[in-house]
């Protein structure tokens, strides 16, 4: 029995030894994976810096809409803001959440959206109540699929959220990229301002472009920023999150364990 136990003492702290001084001698999992998005969630569902970014976002949105209602002219095309839904304005975190200390990879996000029990994001009806009374059109441009129309909508509904019609709330079809809805709208209408979680939710041609051109993209237009486009944080997931290595979402845990480190500018001491 004593050997036993010695034997199991000395292995518990060669694992431990091995985590700590030979790292990737360990085999990652998808629990591995899952867990690693813990602190962006506790962050985002926790911190008061998440809200206060979240209503620095609204409030300088605002500012841009009464601006612009103040410059209107008869004449003019009729103004609208655009946006996004999930962690811009709809608050998905607990079903994000949901993967923590589980095994599984996929989130069963159908089934949450079917409960339409998502909150809002901290400010947002505030600030979509004070557009409406505006006069001010706001299109949801959201990709979520059609077939999701009747439970995004009554969750929409139940949130007091302004303009929900089908006019206003813009799904996806067949097509990722939002740039094709973003231009239906903007012949029509004056687009005073873009918010969203993801680079993909503003009209710059940038989706399916890997981390190099999207940051290029991006820096090409950083007179826009907190003028036109206003971004609000998310952490835990979005495009940027398979930008840095091609094919990311196909990889094993491990494959992507390593290329998360790989894509990290880490400094070292040197010897």
């Amino acid at each position: 029995m004593k050997k036993s136990i010695i034997s199991f003492i000395a292995g518990a702290g060669l694992a431990v030894l091995a985590v700590h001084y030979f790292p990737g001698v360990m085999p990652v999992t998808q629990r591995d994976i899952n867990n690693e998005t813990i602190n962006a969630l506790l962050w985002m569902q926790t911190s008061a810096e998440y809200r206060a970014l979240c209503y620095q976002a609204y409030n300088s949105g605002l500012e841009l809409v009464k601006s612009a209602k103040e410059a209107f002219k008869s004449g003019d095309k009729p103004l609208a803001i655009i946006l996004d839904c999930d962690e811009t304005v709809i608050d998905n975190l607990p079903v994000d959440a949901s993967v923590i200390d589980n095994d599984s990879a996929r989130i069963k996000i159908a089934d949450w959206y079917k409960e339409a029990i998502a909150g809002a994001m901290p400010g947002a009806e505030e600030f979509l109540k004070a557009a409406d009374e505006l006069s001010i059109d706001i299109f949801y441009v959201t990709n979520r699929q059609g077939n999701l129309r009747a439970d995004t909508m009554r969750n929409m509904k139940n949130l007091n959220f302004p303009q929900i019609d089908d006019r206003h709330v813009v799904f996806s079809s067949s097509e990722k990229s939002k740039d094709s809805r973003f231009m239906r709208i903007e012949e029509d209408y004056n687009v005073i301002v873009y918010l969203g979680d993801s680079i993909h939710d503003f009209p710059m041609e940038i989706y399916g472009k890997m981390m190099q051109e999207r940051n290029a993209i991006t820096d090409a237009n950083r007179a826009l920023f907190g003028r036109k486009y206003i971004v609000l944080p998310n952490p835990v997931y979005g495009s940027w999150l398979g930008a840095f290595a091609e094919d990311y979402r196909k990889m094993s845990p491990a494959e992507q364990h390593k290329a998360k480190i790989d894509a990290l500018n880490i400094w070292r001491k040197q010897q």
